[in-house]
């Protein structure tokens, strides 16, 4: 009798501890996934706001960097009352107060002191040899596959003809939109691209700006045009810009050289690469643009 009361009462005492242990465990379990719960609802907040946030700074961003665009506009409008121009690249101070965080820079680089890249072929879709000499002796001087010219020029073409073996394959029969395209030619890898892009461009009058161009665009000008003269050309605008193209003979050594040339060079800018990137919160905007002193847009990308 003693020994079942006992069994009894351990036996009640056992079941209300694994009641009470039950109700625990479960009481755990709910904690936990409320708790997982608000850790998920909270990370979707976060979420939710980070990307409002930064969709928010990327309008403002992408607003004010079309600011620039029109900021740059103007200026170069003055441009126009200009007789010359002499600077290849300037970046324009931004006093505007855009707000906290927020901040822009312009960058404007005369396109005519680069070469021209398209001009080696004409409109009607025949060969321009002088300019496709140019281009030859461009990349020679900076040490480039002599037959890349070639290739290109089979590359903006009309025509089915090949210039060497396979320089007609996969080939695009058009002039380039921009520099950037030279990327799809095959024989164009990022190492020659980085060299010629400097001193290349696919905008303009096909005219190179003597008052601006860089050493290798201006040997380029002319079979009988040496690296020495084109530093003559250099030293002489350093103390006095060119105001009119025919004082190129005024150049020592440029007497005969220079008026063979005239047909090709200026001494005023007429189209302008624009890069405009503005800033907000560390997100970023970049428009770049290419236009002309009549604020004619001749490319626009945006990223």
């Amino acid at each position: 009798m003693i020994m079942a009361g006992i069994r009894d009462r351990f036996s009640v005492c056992n079941l209300n501890l694994n009641q009470k242990g039950s109700a625990l465990i479960i009481t755990l379990l709910i904690v936990t996934i409320l708790v997982a719960l608000t850790v998920e609802f909270a990370y979707d907040v976060y979420i939710d706001t980070s990307a409002l946030s930064n969709w928010s700074n990327a309008q403002k961003a992408s607003l004010i960097a079309k600011s620039g665009q029109t900021l740059s506009a103007r200026y170069l409008t003055e441009i126009k009352n200009y007789s010359y121009t002499n600077i290849r690249a300037i970046e324009l101070p931004v006093e505007k107060d855009f707000g906290p965080g927020a901040e822009l820079m312009i960058r404007i680089e005369e396109e005519n002191s680069k070469f021209n890249i398209n001009s080696i072929i004409y409109p009607n879709g025949i060969t321009n040899e002088e300019a496709l000499s140019s281009l030859k002796k461009l990349f020679k001087h900076l040490n480039i596959n002599p037959d890349l010219p070639l290739i290109i020029a089979d590359w903006i073409d009309p025509d089915n003809e090949p210039r060497l073996a396979d320089s007609e394959d996969t080939v695009k029969n058009n002039f380039l939109w921009c520099v950037d395209e030279l990327k799809s030619i095959g024989s164009v890898d990022k190492e020659i691209f980085n060299a010629i892009s400097p001193f290349i461009t696919v905008h303009g009058n096909g005219q190179v700006n003597i008052n601006t161009a860089e050493l290798p665009v201006l040997v380029s000008l002319s079979p009988d045009m040496t690296e020495d003269l084109a530093k003559r050309i250099i030293d002489y605008r350093e103390s006095t810009p060119f105001e009119n193209k025919s004082h190129i003979v005024r150049v020592s050594g440029l007497e005969a050289i220079g008026i063979k040339i005239l047909s090709r060079i200026t001494v005023k800018g007429s189209s302008f690469k624009v890069v405009s990137l503005a800033k907000t919160n560390e997100i970023k905007r970049i428009i770049e643009s290419v236009m002309d002193t009549s604020m004619k847009i001749k490319f626009w990308r945006e990223g």
